[in-house]
């Protein structure tokens, strides 16, 4: 998981914050350019492979969740 645009250091930093159990996605849009990149935690339950949603998708359903230790 790495975007080409990035630095290794960024890109170390992006697998340092997908590795905190309090974030399941990060979107990256290189400046400029008009194409996101979304890298997502596997790991994180509600993430379902089968479904294939587009990111757009994704970044929907998690503005309209509840925050952290939040009550729907």
């Amino acid at each position: 998981m790495s975007a080409d645009f990035l630095s290794p250091l960024e890109n170390a930093f992006l697998r340092w914050l997908l590795s905190s159990p309090r974030v399941g996605l990060i979107a990256v849009k290189q400046f400029g350019a008009d194409t996101v990149s979304v890298f997502q935690d596997t790991t994180d339950p509600s993430f379902d492979e089968q479904t294939n949603e587009p990111p757009s998708m994704l970044l929907e359903k998690i503005f309209h969740a509840p925050a952290y230790g939040e009550d729907e």
